[in-house]
């Protein structure tokens, strides 16, 4: 009984750890405006690849600049322009720090089509010598999407670099985010789903 007990939580958990589903492509999604503003003390709730649930918090910075926190003990500071690299990190689990320029931009309001390129230049725990990337982020989509908290219209953002891709579903009836993929050579999968958020 035990066992089936265990096998049954276990197919629970991967139910809910590969609940992200695109489920059909959108024509007439309109322009979503942004980057959304966030006050210090903003949650956002999720559940992991693994269906463990998390959190990221706001605990320091305005509208430009903000530090936030991971409910794992990660930290970082960035732009809050949309999708910018961090340019301080601790526990993440390496730290470091970067500058980080903005190349181009027309991302915002969020459309099909629109993109932003970001030059890094960095030091991390991970390496021993200061690195340079580039991160190009582009809307390449709009799509309805199931996961764990509901199904949303999304437009999809993906950003790739030198270490890997992150991709972002923004649901404009939510004002941000309500799931996030990032895969890198050195982390592997990461995938975050919103459960809930508390302003």
């Amino acid at each position: 009984m035990k066992r089936l007990i265990f096998i049954f939580s276990m197919l629970i958990a991967s139910h809910l750890a590969q609940a992200l589903e695109e489920l059909e492509p959108l024509d007439n999604l309109a322009p979503m405006a942004g980057p959304d503003k966030r006050r210090i003390g903003w949650e956002w709730h999720f559940n992991d690849e693994k269906g463990k649930p998390g959190f990221m918090r706001k605990i320091a910075g305005d509208d430009a600049v903000a530090r936030y926190e991971r409910s794992d003990g990660c930290q970082w500071t960035r732009s809050t322009r949309g999708f910018a690299p961090a340019t301080l990190w601790s526990n993440c689990p390496s730290s470091g720090e970067s500058s980080v320029e903005m190349i181009s931009d027309s991302l915002w309001p969020l459309a099909i089509g629109n993109k932003i390129v970001y030059q890094i230049n960095g030091t991390s725990s991970l390496f021993a010598k200061a690195w340079g990337s580039k991160r190009s982020c582009e809307v390449v989509g709009a799509v309805k999407i199931r996961t764990v908290s509901g199904i949303y219209d999304t437009f999809k953002v993906v950003c790739t670099e030198r270490w890997g891709t992150r991709s972002w579903w923004l649901a404009p009836s939510v004002g941000t985010a309500v799931a996030y993929r990032q895969k890198t050579r050195h982390d592997g999968l990461t995938l975050q789903e919103m459960t809930k958020i508390k302003p």
